[in-house]
């Protein structure tokens, strides 16, 4: 069964299956999330979890404890386990854009 997700503030939403992240899901249906290495050691692809439920096969590198407390996760290795609402600042600027 695929979650939806959708961007705040932004008009982008997307369909992700329990078996890929995040990432994969929203690259797959072209929508444009900020991302470097893809495994979780640079952070460049940290966002808000704002809803939902995300998981992760492995702690990744770059998400402290501080920043998980405050709701933040990594999509390039976190998996939705519900529908999401996701924040995520580098496309809220560019939203008006799209």
């Amino acid at each position: 069964m695929a979650f939806t997700v959708r961007l705040l503030n932004t008009p982008y939403h997307f369909n992700a299956e329990p078996t890929e992240t995040v990432l994969e899901a929203a690259l797959r249906q072209d929508v444009p999330m900020p991302w470097g290495c893809g495994g979780g050691i640079c952070g460049v692809c940290m966002g808000q979890v704002v809803a939902g439920e995300m998981v992760y096969t492995h702690p990744p590198l770059a998400l402290f404890e501080e920043d998980e407390a405050e709701g933040k996760g990594l999509f390039c290795c976190g998996y939705a386990r519900s529908d999401l609402v996701l924040d995520v600042p580098e496309l809220n600027s560019n939203a008006a854009a799209v």
